[in-house]
């Protein structure tokens, strides 16, 4: 004899309340194992996203980096550009 059956006939002695009581017992593990899957799950796709991130955040760094210099020089040959200009028409 296994114990789940030890234990199905352990309960269904007491009848229907034991009936019951071990419908319960099933369905506490049921849900406790279907929380245990959603929670690996969710860690698995946080692993995965978190690792995503990574990867966009070097490509950030790699691509965005070595054109932010230029863009700013341009940017304050603009403002001159543009301050000679008001200093003309006064």
């Amino acid at each position: 004899m296994t114990l789940s059956t030890d234990l199905g006939g352990t309960f269904l002695q007491y009848g229907a309340l034991g009936a019951i009581a071990l419908l319960a017992l099933f369905a506490v593990r049921v849900l406790y194992n279907r929380a245990d899957e959603d929670r690996a799950y969710h860690r698995q796709r946080a692993d995965r996203l978190e690792d995503e991130l990574r990867a966009l955040n070097a490509a950030m760094r790699e691509q965005y980096i070595k054109v932010i210099g230029p863009a700013t020089e341009a940017i304050a040959d603009a403002l001159k550009a543009l301050d000679a200009a008001r200093r003309e028409t006064r």
